[in-house]
């Protein structure tokens, strides 16, 4: 196999001083044949010869004498000095040491200059207070922040670290870093102090406000640092630190792994070109990162600096918004000057678990957000999948650079792959089908006017509408999530929320409405019946989200995405406590009136039939009417729901299957109850959609036997207490419990078999004002052995 070689020129320039008695052109051919040599490192070499080698001599200038000012350390008299070497007095405070100064070279200019005095062995002049609290007037310069910052380490052991002192602490060390330069030493004792700090695991908010500052601090120090080689790296007993200046020309991918740690013990680092196959904690960077490296310089010192860092203490990283525990310890990585995002070829992290994960429980890969919890920062999904997890092990694949963990959920236990496929699934294919079948619903429903004229048909309507716009974002979510707009996500999300309470809330007014109509028949009018409905049913909804996004639209986001769960990248509502608040709490109240309601509803029916069962001899067919009844309230009502109150323990899949099945598919039950089997609906269509032997004559016997919570009907003749109207609406046309819908007629007896009168509805006022045309409407003719003076039981 041919490997092409590429060839490249070079121009380098040095300053050698030589001290020898040969004459100039004898020295000068001497230095061309010492460096008449191949210089390789790695894959470079690096061929010289004589003849491209240029040797010339400059005449340079003393460093003339100068003089220093300081604050803190006194004022110092420097003596003319020979170029490249370094000039030496003593401290004001301790003689015994030396302040030193180096007289350099600049090779552009060929000219001597004086670099900054290293002041770091003098004293100061005035010794720093006891005690940090006192430091917070102390101003740092650059010849006392040495001084500084190893004070603060010493008063470390004794300090309380309560808030007032962490924040001086955080202060100091970020006046320190804005100073133009920062030595090894430097670096190593802010580390030193950071990671004191991190090894008292402080669980409380004073730490917790200051973990963006922390990272922050400690980023900006890894690139400022001063460095002489390739690569330079501080590693602290829980906190390591590795700053690089890779070769564009030559980046293929760069791996940083932890190879050991034990709890502040032996921590020990490792950087190499390929991914690590077993380490405590890495990080591997593909080789498309290269475009983000900049220009090739063959320069060192201008190339782009890389950082890696490895925090061993998980105590900085507590988001309280989750339910979820740091499993790992935290990896980050960095390019200097550069916001890495939508990386087409993912960066791959592997992190070992502090806890092994026996219990099998949910684990999420997460980045810091510092924008997250009003800029307290906190975990976040976007961005990073699982790719593989095991009981010891994760792998993130990750889309950009920042710190990087494993949430472990020990709140909840996954269930395995197969059902959650299996659940995820029917899911889908429950929603598809309901999106259908409501369609159907509202099409036939708004096509056929006689059909929505009453209140229970418009209450059905806002209902059926609520749960398409539910089941169309459901269907969309994980497709909109995939584009990794945070906006966008957040939309989705708020509108998922919005329709699954809008949803819920429609369902409340269904049973309120049974309880008007059922219980209370009398004496209940309500104007603008509808409309007041319509505020609470989309109104309610709103009210709650409106809240919500007021406080933190950061509430809602993208989910975990998972290899093993495609469907998994998910907008939702991030936070646990906005969930059981705004979703949980929501369902299971409006789940319990529902069920009230349902349980008064279905014993109400039962106490009116009890009185005439007696003369039924359809008492097999009037149960099987009766147990399609409940059926149909119950999806009505989505009493359904409730089988997630009862997924816990051994018979958790056993109802997540059933949860699924039925709730998914509530349109399509809804159309069933209310189109398919409903007498009055079929024959409509019958009439305006079917040709042939299936098209049906209009009919004349068009009727309504709805109780309708609304207006209650003026001018009729109320001398016999054993009849009354099955209708406290004027307009209402049609019953949800008319026909074939929950009681079909069956037997006089069982099923109250309705007579029919006629009436004129325009002695009744219309609820919106306008006159409704002449309209047939039936009435009970009750058991005249009854007796129900203020209240007759009526269906609906």
């Amino acid at each position: 196999m041919m490997v092409k070689q590429m060839s490249q020129s070079y121009v380098c320039k040095a300053i050698i001083k030589a001290t020898s008695l040969e004459i100039q052109e004898v020295l000068s051919l001497k230095l061309k044949q010492l460096l008449n040599d191949t210089y390789e490192e790695g894959p470079l070499s690096l061929y010289v010869k004589p003849e491209d080698v240029a040797v010339k001599p400059i005449a340079l200038m003393d460093c003339p004498e100068s003089f220093s000012h300081t604050t803190y350390k006194g004022n110092y008299s420097w003596p003319p000095t020979s170029p490249a070497t370094k000039a030496e007095v003593s401290c004001k405070k301790n003689p015994l040491q030396s302040a030193r100064r180096s007289c350099a070279i600049n090779i552009e200019l060929e000219q001597a200059f004086w670099k900054k005095p290293n002041m770091t062995e003098c004293k100061l002049l005035e010794e720093l207070p006891n005690s940090i609290l006192d430091l917070h007037d102390i101003k740092i310069t650059e010849e006392n922040a040495q001084d500084v910052v190893q004070h603060i380490l010493y008063l470390l052991p004794d300090a309380t670290l309560h808030m007032e002192e962490l924040e001086i602490i955080a202060s100091k060390i970020s006046d320190i870093v804005r100073l133009a330069d920062t030595s090894m030493t430097l670096a190593e004792t802010i580390l030193s102090i950071l990671n004191y700090i991190l090894l008292q695991e402080i669980e409380d908010q004073n730490i917790r406000k200051m973990t963006n500052s922390i990272l922050k601090t400690t980023e900006e120090i890894g690139y400022k640092v001063t460095y002489t080689e390739r690569n330079t790296s501080v590693i602290i007993t829980s906190l390591a630190l590795l700053v690089m200046r890779p070769d564009p020309s030559v980046f293929g991918g760069l791996a940083f792994g932890v190879t050991s740690y034990d709890r502040g013990v032996d921590l020990k680092i490792n950087v190499q070109e390929y991914p690590f196959k077993k380490a405590l904690a890495s990080v591997f960077l593909p080789k498309s990162l290269k475009k983000f490296l900049g220009i090739e310089h063959s320069d060192p010192d201008k190339r782009s600096k890389i950082q890696f860092k490895f925090f061993g203490t998980t105590s900085l990283f507590a988001d309280d918004s989750l339910k979820e525990r740091l499993n790992t310890y935290v990896v980050s990585a960095s390019i200097e000057n550069t916001s890495i995002q939508n990386l087409n070829e993912p960066v791959t992290i592997t992190l070992q678990h502090i806890d092994q994960n026996t219990g099998n429980a949910a684990v999420h890969c997460v980045f810091w957000d510092f924008q997250k919890n009003d800029g307290l920062g906190g975990w976040n999904t976007s961005g990073c999948e699982m790719e593989y997890t095991d009981m010891n092990y994760t792998i993130c694949f990750c889309n950009h650079l920042t710190h990087f963990g494993v949430l472990l959920d020990l709140s909840r236990t996954e269930i395995d792959i197969t059902h959650d496929r299996i659940l995820t699934l029917i899911s889908y294919a429950g929603c598809g089908a309901s999106s259908l079948f409501l369609g159907v619903t509202l099409v036939t429903y708004l096509a056929l006017e006689k059909l929505r004229r009453d209140n229970p048909s418009k209450i059905l309507l806002n209902l059926c509408a609520s749960l398409l716009m539910l089941n169309m974002v459901f269907l969309m979510n994980s497709w909109l999530s995939s584009f990794n707009q945070p906006g966008l996500c957040i939309t989705v999300a708020v509108l998922l929320h919005y329709f699954l309470l809008a949803a819920f809330t429609w369902m409340c007014l269904e049973s309120v409405h049974f309880y008007l109509a059922l219980v209370k028949v009398f004496n209940v009018y309500v104007p603008k019946y509808i409309l007041k409905c319509c505020i609470a049913g989309w109104g309610i909804p709103a009210v709650v989200i409106t809240i919500l996004l007021i406080i933190n639209k950061d509430f809602y986001g993208s989910g975990s995405p998972s290899e093993s769960n495609p469907f998994s990248n998910f907008c939702w509502i991030q936070e646990n406590i906005v969930f059981y608040i705004s979703v949980v709490a929501y369902v299971f109240l409006i789940f319990l009136t529902n069920t009230a309601m349902f349980i008064t509803v279905l014993l109400q029916i039962q106490s009116v039939k009890s009185r005439t069962q007696k003369r039924s001899r359809f008492w097999k067919r009037g149960f099987l009417q009766d147990l399609k009844s409940a059926f149909s309230l119950m999806f009505l009502l989505g009493l359904t729901w409730g089988f997630v109150f009862f997924a816990w323990g051994a018979v958790r899949i056993f109802f997540l299957y059933l949860f699924s099945i039925f709730n998914t598919l509530q349109g399509f039950f809804i159309f069933v109850f209310h189109c398919l089997m409903k007498e009055e609906v079929v024959k409509q269509c019958r009439v305006h959609f079917c040709w042939g032997r299936f098209r049906l004559s209009n009919y004349s016997d068009w009727s309504g036997s709805g109780a309708t919570a609304g207006s209650t009907p003026r001018h009729l003749n109320h001398k016999s207490p054993s009849q009354a109207l099955w209708s406290l609406n004027s307009n209402g046309t049609s019953s949800t419990f008319n026909g074939s819908d929950f009681l079909p007629r069956t037997s006089l007896d069982i099923n109250f078999r309705i007579a029919e009168v006629h009436y004129n509805p325009s002695a009744v006022p219309a609820e919106d004002g306008e006159t409704k045309p002449p309209c047939s409407r039936r009435i009970l003719p009750m058991d005249t052995g009854l007796h129900y003076p203020q209240k007759a039981r009526f269906f609906h």
